[in-house]
């Protein structure tokens, strides 16, 4: 959700670059599971593996998403303008993201996601992978490739028609929902911060984790 007036050419062109990097390394993660799956157990641990690392990936989001939300300042040195501006400025004006490119959404996480997709690529044993082998992959590429397709998936979920297929994973729960996003927008921002899926966003705030959280930073939440 960066201002695309604030991205050099060079940030664009590192954004692109991330992008087939991950896509061409996410389709050979891919093949090396279809290789690697033979028997139910195997084929459960990958599911497991998968389950988990969807999860991770919605837990991440709304970690990012809280800090973004709730710490510094547009002027905080380093991550003000790039990181917290952006989630402040969407809180403003909620639709203003639907003006970003695929490449701009989703770029800056593949910088990130990358080089431990590339990494896990080649530290997994693919020559005789065991269960766990295939619980590690299965997590992996569920929560990074979740992690990478955020942003677009917030932005479906501020989409008045999004894409059909979009919209029957909306339906389905499978990604984060118009109506279960809307939470976040209600009051003072400061629930449903999960926005890959938003499935855990429910639990956490039952428990009043992120004001807890912020109490424990010397935050004082609001009321």
């Amino acid at each position: 959700m960066a201002n695309s007036v604030a991205r050099p050419l060079g940030h664009r062109l590192l954004e692109f670059g991330a992008l087939t990097l991950f896509a061409a390394y996410s389709a050979g993660f891919l093949c090396k599971i279809a290789v690697a799956i033979e028997g139910m157990p195997r084929c459960l641990a990958l599911l497991a593996g998968i389950i988990i690392g969807y999860l991770i990936a919605d837990l991440i989001s709304g970690v990012a998403h809280w800090l973004g939300d709730r710490f510094g300042d547009e002027s905080t040195p380093l991550v003000g303008p790039t990181f917290i501006a952006p989630f402040r400025e969407h809180h403003d004006e909620p639709l203003a993201m639907l003006q970003h490119g695929l490449v701009e959404l989703i770029g800056n996480t593949a910088v990130l996601a990358s080089p431990v997709l590339v990494m896990s690529f080649y530290l997994l044993d693919w020559q005789s992978p065991s269960l766990w082998t295939l619980f590690f992959a299965g997590m992996i590429i569920s929560a990074l490739i979740g992690l990478v397709a955020t942003n677009a998936i917030h932005l479906w979920a501020h989409m008045d028609e999004p894409p059909r297929i979009v919209a029957l994973l909306q339906k389905s729960g499978l990604i984060l929902s118009p109506a279960r996003h809307a939470r976040h927008h209600c009051g003072d921002f400061d629930r449903a911060y999960c926005i890959t899926s938003g499935w855990i966003d429910s639990r956490l705030d039952a428990l009043r984790i992120w004001s807890r959280a912020e109490r424990l930073f010397g935050r004082k939440p609001s009321a």
